[in-house]
């Protein structure tokens, strides 16, 4: 059954919602469970769904697209293979490379992905020659890295998902629209307003074992929201700034999920052939595999998937936005 835009908006508000209401009462286990049951399915489903949209790279047809989205994602090859190898050796002190060398080539990616709605060449020259005087400006301080490690993590999830939907709404002018982003921006905002503590609820073992390679996400947000504030480990679980952070978080992913999988009517990214829709179900019930084996080798295993769907995704997040402004130069005129 196809929803109408309206329907949409409403069942994304109920999602909302329901995510709102989860991550207050189970912060850190509704994270995991989208993380190792949502996250790949989301992850395999958009790769498809791009791939088969030229990444948003290609206006057309000519041999230049073809050419420039080709360049484009070889670059985003060369990033995910530097990253693997930045991830897979990190403990290995011989073998290890700087992590900055791995940010910058993130970077470049997501600013060579604007260049796909640009056009002119020199314009094109002017925001490479920006773009790399700012990356060798701030590679020396400690937002280089910051910034990209928000921007392949929380700012994915959050600041672009709540992008798309002030976007949609913009574009069909719905009340309905307008309601699921004011609705989206205030169960964000009632995370900082309503802090209860842990709701007499603790974290486990297993939980905190399983969250390990997610707590510098937090640490650097409660950083972030509460300058100042030295955050032990238990501090990142049992405080109310720990939970503040973390709730907002697992909104964040699990709506992210959701809003996705919401949208199937209207993006059909399940029109694609029979193999590949093999392929997809395969890899994800294995992947549920390994995360009931091990979340630990599940976050391994899937790493590679996880990156390599967010740089995809730029493209689209810049053209998200390019949207957004015409359409508020729209209604200004």
């Amino acid at each position: 059954m196809k929803l109408t835009g309206d329907q949409i908006n409403y069942l994304n508000i109920g999602l909302m919602v329901l995510s709102c209401f989860l991550a207050y009462i189970f912060p850190f286990e509704l994270f995991l469970v989208s993380y190792a049951v949502l996250g790949p399915l989301h992850y395999l489903t958009e790769i498809s769904w791009l791939h088969d949209r030229r990444y948003f790279v290609e206006d057309g047809k000519t041999g230049r697209d073809r050419r420039a989205k080709r360049r484009w994602l070889i670059l985003v090859m060369l990033t995910l293979a530097l990253m693997l190898y930045g991830y897979t050796t990190e403990k290995i002190p011989d073998w290890a490379i700087s992590p900055r060398w791995e940010m910058s080539l993130f970077y470049l990616v997501f600013v060579t992905a604007l260049l796909t709605l640009i056009k002119n060449r020199t314009a094109q020259a002017v925001l490479i020659a920006l773009a790399l005087i700012s990356l060798f400006s701030f590679s020396s301080t400690r937002y280089y890295t910051l910034i990209a490690f928000f921007l392949a993590t929380i700012i994915h999830v959050f600041i672009f998902t709540g992008a798309f939907i002030l976007y949609g709404a913009l574009k069909s002018r719905s009340l309905s629209g307008i309601l699921s982003l004011a609705i989206f921006v205030l169960c964000a905002a009632l995370f900082f307003v309503y802090v209860p503590e842990s709701l007499g609820h603790t974290v486990g073992d297993y939980v905190r074992a399983s969250y390990v390679q997610f707590q510098t996400l937090n640490a650097e947000l409660i950083r972030l929201f509460r300058p100042g504030t030295v955050m032990s480990l238990s501090g990142i679980y049992e405080s109310s700034a720990g939970l503040m952070v973390m709730r907002l978080i697992a909104f964040a992913y699990t709506y992210h999920y959701l809003n996705w999988f919401s949208k199937t009517s209207i993006i059909k990214w399940y029109e694609i052939p029979k193999s590949r829709t093999a392929l997809i179900i395969g890899v994800w019930l294995g992947s549920l595999a390994l995360y009931a084996y091990s979340y630990e080798i599940g976050i391994m295993a899937l790493y590679f998937l996880s990156i390599l769907h967010v740089m995809l995704e730029f493209p689209l997040n810049h053209r998200t936005f390019a949207g957004i402004g015409k359409e508020l130069h729209s209604m200004a005129r």
